[in-house]
């Protein structure tokens, strides 16, 4: 990996979770469907990182949210989760060639009928986990449910309209 790799890494890093707890934190559309910016790191990460890396990288950005959010770790076991199953859902994604060593998880490179159902899934796995943990009741699991959905598709359509400003020409 390039030096400017890193530095545009650190810098997506610092700007995602900088956006999430100080802009981000109480915004929500009828209190129904919610941006989860940080989550960002852990969907664009490099397709060969090691899950070790992902799993601990995960653990830190969730921590990090969860001490401002004052969620007490439901942030940091959401955002394990879905970098737990990142590799299982390249696996399931994984197009007829494979993925090039130098692949990186971009509407550009991989196409709107790969980018998309890839991050919807990530974003609902994260969601469900999320949201459901948090409502901790039988009687809120629909409510939970459709927070999840309303979520994941709000989520998708940022992270598409940030995929499109971050495209190479």
């Amino acid at each position: 990996m390039g030096n400017s790799f890193q530095i545009k890494w650190v810098f997506i890093v610092f700007f995602s979770l900088v956006a999430q707890i100080f802009i981000l934190r109480d915004v929500a559309l009828a209190n129904v469907a919610f941006c989860f910016i940080y989550l960002w790191i852990i969907i664009k990460a490099p397709i060969h990182t090691p899950l070790f890396y992902l799993i601990i990288g995960g653990f830190f950005i969730g921590w990090i949210v969860d001490i401002f959010y004052n969620t007490h770790g439901i942030h940091s076991l959401a955002t394990v989760f879905i970098a737990f199953l990142r590799p299982t859902f390249f696996k399931v994604l994984t197009p007829v060639n494979g993925y090039d060593e130098r692949s990186s998880v971009s509407l550009s490179e991989m196409k709107a009928l790969w980018f998309f159902p890839y991050i919807f899934v990530m974003l609902l796995s994260h969601h469900l986990i999320l949201f459901l943990v948090e409502s901790a009741d039988a009687s809120l699991f629909m409510y939970s449910l459709l927070r999840a959905f309303a979520s994941a598709i709000l989520g998708t359509l940022v992270f598409g309209m940030l995929e499109l400003f971050n495209q190479k020409n």
